[in-house]
């Protein structure tokens, strides 16, 4: 009898587990469509008007908030966000984009309260010729901390962030002072106060990951301002950068600044390794990608870079706002690339360090357009807020164009003086120090800033080779060194960081 009951119930059996084994397949293909869909990023253009808000806000304060917001949506929400300050006129680059976001932020203070308004529409809802169909979301004043939870729980796309780091200070005060210390993170004759007003909140509240960034950041600034305090300073300022990331690990904007800190100190190995660990938790960021195609650049991976490039503009609206000057592009041949990386940005650093105006005189002086070198060159030199390492080199630059060799050689000698004894930073910086020696005719003095921009860590071979600035210097017996000694160190920067790397995150 058992036997005979048995045999039936077998089929049935192999039914069930074939049932259930195509049910977990099914189940496993659906997990995995679903993980595949998670890997589609939300791509938000983030909006913050630069003619300033209501309520005491100025323009720098409200892209202070505006900067505060994309860090949330970055580290709690894994968006790749684009920042700019105007509604762009041709919206058919969001409407083309999946999963695309256009949020204008409109924040306003009422005593000690934020209030986080804002508005915001689907990409996939834009209609070619008409205006947006804006969805309204009015804040309520609340403390700051309050208001930025207020603004990720309602926003569109509902972010979590119960049990993640901290931000935003608690205390209202630090809030607003945080707030002021990064709208004066662009104004030299600021910067000093700006250093003390972050100070005051890391000491208030130093549980906060944003405090200890942003003073990292202004101190990094500093540095930039004044290359012999470079060496003393960046240890510590790593270290204000790290308190940030251990509380807020992954941060993508304090694992950008350290890993400029790394390459700019000639250490792109440390900087790139740190930039791909950050983007295995941060797959869908723009700002790291340029961090890694900047350490790359310097250290001669050129198709480690454009790779970088190329994912980082396919997440970020790239054609509304250039996410970095794309020198790059010059040093592969690239011209009309690098060209269009170059367009101004309003309140942008980019914009008011003088780096745009140097570089569309540098790309002039490369073409051989030594008229509109000359006039650009100017524009960077006479710039309040420009970087004065910038500034200066902008000025030698344009003496030189102007005729007056004898003027620029005097003031790139005494440039030169200040700089040796100490590890200066940015070999890449070195070598336009060495273009400037060879455009003037003083070819030892290039010859040596040359092997100098080598040891400072910028291993670019492809632009030793193509610079004309650089063409007197190629017949010389240390130039023919200097170019083994620099494949020989690009060739292991290969071994390590192939461009596959970029395909396995």
């Amino acid at each position: 009898m058992r036997e005979s009951t048995s045999g039936p119930r077998r089929p049935a059996l192999v039914l069930g587990l074939l049932f259930l084994l195509v049910l977990g397949v099914g189940g496993g293909v659906a997990w995995l469509l679903a993980a595949r869909g998670l890997r589609s990023p939300l791509r938000v253009l983030l909006i913050t008007p630069s003619q300033g808000g209501a309520g005491e806000l100025d323009a720098a304060t409200c892209r202070a908030i505006g900067a505060l917001v994309q860090d949330h949506l970055e580290s709690f929400g894994q968006a790749a966000v684009t920042s700019v300050t105007e509604l762009p006129g041709d919206l058919d680059v969001i409407r083309a984009q999946p999963r695309s976001l256009m949020v204008v932020l409109e924040p306003s203070r009422q005593g000690e309260a934020l209030v986080l308004s804002y508005r915001y529409v689907w990409g996939d809802r834009l209609a070619k010729g008409a205006p947006p169909a804006w969805i309204r979301c009015q804040g309520q004043p609340l403390m700051p901390a309050e208001a930025f939870e207020a603004f990720l729980g309602g926003f569109p796309k509902r972010i979590r962030m119960s049990g993640g780091p901290s931000l935003v200070p608690r205390q209202s005060a630090c809030f607003w002072d945080l707030m002021e210390a990064s709208a004066h993170r662009f104004r030299n004759e600021r910067l000093e106060e700006a250093m003390a007003l972050a100070e005051r909140c890391v000491a208030a509240e130093p549980s906060c990951a944003t405090p200890w960034i942003l003073l990292g950041n202004l101190r990094y600034r500093r540095m930039l301002n004044s290359p012999a305090a470079f060496r003393q300073e960046q240890a510590e300022t790593e270290v204000l950068i790290q308190r940030g990331l251990a509380l807020a690990p992954y941060h993508p904007r304090g694992t950008f600044l350290l890993s400029l800190l790394k390459t700019d100190g000639g250490n792109q190995a440390e900087a790139l390794a740190l930039l791909m660990q950050a983007r295995r938790w941060q797959p869908h960021n723009p700002t790291l990608l340029t961090g890694i195609a900047y350490a790359a650049r310097g250290a001669g991976l050129l198709p480690l870079a454009r790779r970088a490039m190329d994912l980082r503009d396919h997440l970020a609206f790239a054609s509304l706002q250039p996410q970095a000057v794309d020198i790059t592009c010059l040093y592969t041949g690239e011209v009309q690339r690098f060209e269009a990386s170059l367009q101004e940005q309003p309140g942008h650093l980019r914009s008011t360090s003088g780096v745009l105006p140097f570089y569309r005189g540098y790309l002039a002086l490369v073409r051989g357009d030594q008229g509109q070198a000359r006039r650009e060159f100017k524009t960077a030199a006479t710039l309040a807020n420009g970087y004065p390492n910038i500034l200066r080199l902008s000025q030698i630059y344009g003496l030189i164009l102007e005729g007056q060799k004898d003027e620029a050689w005097k003031k790139l000698r005494e440039y030169d003086q200040e700089r040796i004894g100490m590890r200066e930073p940015d070999g890449e910086f070195t070598l336009r120090l060495a273009e400037a020696y060879a455009l003037i005719g003083d070819r030892a003095s290039a010859m040596d800033m040359s092997g100098r921009a080598f040891a400072r860590g910028f291993g670019c071979t492809t632009w030793y080779e193509r610079s004309p600035m650089l063409e007197p210097l190629r017949s010389l017996p240390k130039w023919k060194a200097l170019m083994q000694h620099l494949r020989e160190r690009q060739s292991l920067m290969e071994d390590r960081f192939p461009v596959g790397l970029l395909e396995d995150n």
